[in-house]
Parts: C-alpha cells; structure tokens; sequence
C-alpha cells in the first residue's frame, strides 16, 4: 500500500476521460487518491474508468457525465461528489476545447463556445468545489497552455481563453491563502492529446512553422511533473526548459520576440 501525499485523498478531474486529464488521474491511481472523473461523454467515461482501475485496482473510481458549461450540471456533479465523500481535497480543471482558424473566418458561435467551456466552465466547477475546498484545506488547480501567455497567430479563439484561467488563477492564489486553499496553475507545451491532433489537421501554415522545433510532450510526461509541482505547492508548473524561456523572452524583450515571431511566419509564407 502506497503511503503517498494523496493516500485517501479525494480528487476530482474535469476533462478526465482522455489526453492530460486520464494521465493525471491515472497518476493520482497511483497514488492511491479516491477519484472522481467528470466529462460530457459516458461512453467515453467508462473506457478510461476502466483505463484507470487497471492501474491500480484497489481503488474505486467514480464517474459523472456533466457539461461544465452548464453551470446547473457541473455545479451538481461537483456537489454529489462533496456530499458522497464529505469532502473534496483535489479539484483539477482541465477540460477544454478549441477551434482553429483565422480571427475574420471563426463564427462568433465558436468564441462563444470555447469562452463557456475554457473559462466558465472552470468558474462553474471552481465556485462549487470552493466550500469543500476551503473545509479541507485543499489544492485547486488549473491546467492553462503555453498560450495562456503566449497570443499567435491562428489561435484567437483559444489563446484569450487561456490567458484568462491565467488571470483568475493570479486572483485565486491571494484569495485562496484567506480559505486555506492552495491555488496552482500548469502550462503544459504542445502535448500528444486529441485536442493536438484536431489543431494540426485544422491550424494555419503558419502555426505549423512557429510549432515546428517544439518538442511534443506525452500526457503521461505533463501528468508526472503536474504532480511533482503540487506535491510542492508550487503555484505555476512548467514542463520544459523550453517553456519557462518563451515567457522570459516575451515578458522582458518584448519587441525582439515579436520581431522574431514575425519573421518565422513571413518565411513559412514564402515557402508555400
């Protein structure tokens, strides 16, 4: 038997029917968390249910099929979990989704869409989740992307949504000391998930050239140093090298970073 820090720990997992969000709860399986996965699909649900009790089978792995962005849903799903339990000690954000295009091209359908379930979705889930949160004196936490401080080309309707968990994260870190919450944000690279397949089949040329030398990561890999990071209450967990320098070198060079950026995307125009 494990004698983890998350040993009987209760966490809930929006978006943990695949990519990031499997690999971290089967992460927390490991660790022998009570867990609770929340995503539309029950079909999809049930697979990665299954996913997780082969990796350790002397848990118990609950599942609720919610929108969280129905504020109704979300809210209901997070309450059955706080109720069933007595208590929620983990809650991880991380649903998401994103559509790709030209700002001109995308329908306002679409930002609305993304905006409801990147960000408001996350509001949903956090403001029900807070109470038991506080109770147990517990972790929240956000799963942002290096475009959540990171704005380009072709990623409009993405991007600003992830700039803003960014912010509220920022908020929630000083607020969340007053509750007795620990409040962590992490802002995975391009990670092999089915969220990064859809944006290669779909995104601009030019988004191809800015990607092309980034290291993809695996969501086992995202997963493994997401932990560590809480593990240590760290408040913003970094994957790579890689992405700790692209924020350095925006935040204090500014111009040369856009003049940089500006000149990979004048040249993967040239070439088509």
């Amino acid at each position: 038997m494990s004698n983890s820090f998350y040993h009987n720990k209760v966490v809930v997992i929006t978006g943990g029917s695949s990519g990031i969000g499997l690999a971290v709860a089967k992460e927390f399986a490991r660790r022998y968390a009570r867990i609770t996965i929340i995503s539309r699909d029950i079909e999809k649900l049930k697979v990665a249910q299954s996913a997780i009790q082969k990796i350790n089978g002397e848990i118990v792995v609950d599942i609720i099929a919610a929108d969280v962005s129905l504020k109704e849903q979300i809210t209901a799903a997070i309450d059955a979990v706080g109720i069933k339990s007595g208590t929620i000690d983990v809650l991880i954000n991380c649903a998401g989704i994103a559509a790709h295009g030209r700002f001109a091209d995308l329908t306002n359908e679409q930002f609305e869409k993304t905006l409801q379930v990147n960000y408001m979705g996350v509001v949903y889930a956090s403001k029900a989740a807070w109470k038991y949160l506080k109770a147990a004196k517990g972790q929240l936490s956000f799963v942002s992307s290096v475009a959540g401080y990171l704005g380009l080309i072709g990623y409009s309707n993405y991007a600003p949504t992830k700039f803003a968990i960014t912010g509220l994260a920022e908020c929630l870190f000083y607020e969340g000391k007053d509750d007795n919450i620990r409040v962590s944000i992490i802002y995975p690279p391009d990670t092999d998930t089915p969220l990064l397949h859809n944006e290669r089949q779909n995104t601009l040329p030019e988004c191809l050239a800015l990607s092309k030398n980034i290291e993809v990561k695996t969501p086992e890999e995202v997963a493994m140093i997401y932990i560590r990071g809480l593990q240590k209450n760290r408040f913003e967990i970094y994957c790579d090298f890689n992405s700790r320098l692209i924020r350095s070198f925006k935040n204090n060079l500014p111009k040369v970073f856009a003049l940089a950026t500006d000149m990979v995307i004048k040249k993967s125009r040239k070439s088509l």
